[in-house]
């Protein structure tokens, strides 16, 4: 059986990182295998990398990776809490710190820098109680070390040859460093966690960062535990900790590097989007922070968003997943034990799924059915738990960036 990318059922093959993957970029297909989770389950992310920069980081036992009654588990515990977290007043005052750092500098500021420290600094505060001073000192400690971690997740050679990373990391000096300096970031998140169940012992769960009546995501887990919605070890808190924590921060800061590149590109847009923020913020000189209720109300805001992620998905595929029977897609034979890969970057640059696809249209999100085929947060059970934190902290951001003042 030949797979070519030319194939008009969207199926084709290409060598994944420990065999060949079935890539799968049609809609009728990507919708089966993600209402399929028992058919179609998530294969080991760690298979064939352990030990390895990324693995030590985000191969732990969390939300995105494990499977069946484990991943129930502590799906009934994230679920509460991500729903009663939305801090649209911390991603507010985050915005304003930005405002302060650049407004009155000749200087010439580095945008994805600039996004990565914003989003860097809420998902430190909303998501655990942590100040990186990320915004405030340009050589903040944590904000460097963790810089630093995630620039060796980038070097494509350890991720494509991970033996270099294991047995052979002794040849690499350099690349043993960046893991000794994840170890130290590791260490961090074990005293944040130890920290925090202390503070609760002892009814403290205020975090000064939060409105008064919001807890971050670290405390509403650990209450969930106490209130017998499920239990999760120490390994388990921490391997979500660090999912959330890079997912929450590197994703969503792309993003907004890209929207703010498409409003410069296009002033049309930028225009349209200034005139639906100061509508609903007000067109007074002063930085207003919306309200949840606010953010509901940025209709083409949005659109520009989810045009930009879109075009631009920080996460152009799924984890694959095993075949566990033999199967079709497409009229197309599987046979047990295939892995196939949800293709969202194919998916989302598709002329038969949409209209001009390489042309950056808001608009287009005017019309319900473009919603339906649009999945930069996975779909399905297993959809991406921070979707609405990450998508309210970039519609924040965007309409007070965009305010006329």
């Amino acid at each position: 059986m030949e797979f070519v990318k030319s194939r008009p059922d969207g199926l084709y093959l290409e060598p994944g990182k420990i065999g060949w993957e079935i890539q799968v970029s049609n809609t009728e297909d990507i919708k089966h295998i993600l209402l399929k989770n028992e058919l179609f389950p998530k294969t080991n992310f760690a298979e064939g990398c352990t030990e390895t920069l990324v693995s030590k980081f985000i191969g732990g036992p969390n939300l995105i990776i494990v499977a069946g009654e484990e991943w129930k588990s502590q799906k009934k515990i994230f679920n509460p809490a991500f729903r009663r977290s939305m801090p649209v007043k911390l991603f507010g005052n985050i915005t304003q710190q930005l405002f302060k750092r650049i407004e009155g500098s000749e200087k010439t500021f580095d945008v994805s820098d600039l996004m990565m420290r914003c989003t860097l600094e809420a998902i430190g505060k909303a998501g655990f109680g942590f100040d990186f001073e990320a915004i405030g000192k340009e050589d903040s400690k944590w904000t460097k070390l963790y810089n630093e971690v995630v620039e060796g997740f980038r070097d494509f050679k350890y991720f494509m040859f991970p033996t270099l990373d294991q047995e052979l990391l002794w040849l690499f000096p350099k690349r043993k460093v960046i893991h000794q300096k994840l170890n130290i970031l590791m260490d961090m998140l074990d005293e944040v966690v130890q920290k925090k169940r202390e503070l609760l012992k002892h009814g403290q769960v205020k975090n000064n960062d939060l409105e008064e009546n919001e807890r971050d995501l670290l405390t509403l887990m650990l209450e969930s535990e106490e209130k017998g919605e499920g239990a999760l070890s120490d390994k388990e808190l921490k391997a979500n900790l660090c999912v959330f924590f890079y997912a929450g921060h590197d994703t969503t800061s792309a993003s907004l590097s890209f929207v703010l590149y498409y409003l410069a590109k296009y002033p049309e847009i930028q225009e349209r989007a200034r005139k639906e923020a100061n509508l609903i913020l007000g067109d007074e000189l002063e930085d207003v922070i919306p309200t949840v209720d606010e953010t509901k109300q940025m209709i083409y805001i949005n659109q520009i968003i989810k045009e930009t992620l879109r075009l631009k998905d920080p996460v152009p595929r799924l984890t694959p997943r095993l075949v566990t029977e033999d199967t079709f897609l497409s009229g197309t034979f599987i046979p047990k034990g295939s892995r196939v890969t949800i293709n969202i970057y194919d998916l989302h640059h598709s002329e038969k799924v949409w209209e001009n696809p390489a042309e950056f249209d808001p608009d287009r999100f005017a019309q319900e059915e473009s919603n339906s085929i649009w999945m930069p947060f996975g779909g399905g059970a297993r959809q991406c738990i921070g979707m609405n934190f990450s998508l309210n902290e970039q519609r924040v951001m965007i309409a007070m960036i965009c305010k006329s003042k």
